[in-house]
């Protein structure tokens, strides 16, 4: 079974927290590989799994938010362009996803 577009757009969204990042600088030494190992882990527990992410690369970078992009293979053999974001806040970083990009 193939996922349409905006099955994706709709599905792919997860937020996760990375405690283990709280007291280690943040998200200022995350790359955006590690952050796309962060969404490929959460979405094992979503609907829609991810079996790898290729081709990412960072967007954009502040003092306490990362977005990175990158190409997602889903399960079921289909394919999807993936936001991801990394976003630190109250000294914990949380790894986002969506099949759309962030405002």
């Amino acid at each position: 079974m193939r996922i349409s577009g905006r099955s994706i757009r709709l599905g792919l969204t997860g937020l996760a927290a990375l405690p283990a990042l709280s007291g280690c600088g943040g998200i200022a030494h995350l790359d955006c590989d590690q952050i796309a190992e962060s969404a490929q882990r959460l979405s094992r527990e979503r609907p829609i799994r991810i079996e790898s992410i290729a081709n990412v690369r960072e967007m954009a970078r502040t003092g306490t938010e990362v977005r990175c992009t990158g190409d997602a293979t889903l399960a079921d053999g289909g394919t999807a362009p993936l936001y991801l974001r990394a976003r630190e806040e109250n000294g914990r970083a949380e790894v986002a996803y969506q099949g759309i990009p962030y405002p």
